[in-house]
């Protein structure tokens, strides 16, 4: 995918997505044909409902610190996907012929950018993807930090980050 292009309807959903669960992280799945986004599926965040300590994406340090956090202040700083709005999301993206193009999610309090925790995760995945059918994505951030969300896009590879563009229209 070289340029990738969101429709201003769907990016502003997914700042309203963002929104409405702030001081929580949102996450969700960007889908389309040919670099050009036509369905978003939001995906319930479960971190705040089931043990975070018991996910094996976390390095032995996040684990440790998020067991000492109650499960509201740990959807703030991480964020899984729940299974089954995920198989109903690809399952919809097959019926209607869609490439899985972006993962996105939410730093109610932080930069735009993908945190040690994203990497890992998103790295582990690089192997998942092709296993489960579905194009490596590039990874969508939208920061909350401030007044006006600041939104970036981005390849993760191997544990490297670069810069993914995109362009709204």
């Amino acid at each position: 995918m070289n340029e990738l292009v969101i429709p201003q309807i769907i990016l502003d959903d997914m700042i309203a997505h963002a929104r409405e669960l702030a001081p929580h992280e949102c996450c969700g799945l960007l889908a389309g044909n040919n670099g050009v986004v036509s369905r978003m599926y939001r995906i319930t965040n479960i971190v705040a409902m089931e043990g975070a300590q018991n996910l094996s994406s976390f390095d032995p340090a996040k684990v440790a610190h998020l067991e000492r956090l109650s499960p509201a202040e740990r959807a703030e700083i991480a964020f899984v996907m729940d299974m089954q709005d995920f198989s109903t999301a690809k399952k919809d993206m097959r019926n209607h012929g869609l490439d899985l193009q972006v993962v996105y999610h939410s730093h109610p309090h932080d930069p735009a950018r993908p945190s040690i925790t994203d990497i890992k995760i998103a790295t582990d995945y690089e192997e998942i993807w092709p296993k489960i059918n579905l194009p490596i994505p590039s990874y969508l951030l939208i920061s909350l930090m401030h007044t006006t969300p600041d939104i970036k896009n981005y390849w993760i590879k191997s544990g490297q980050v670069s810069n993914a563009s995109f362009i709204v229209r």
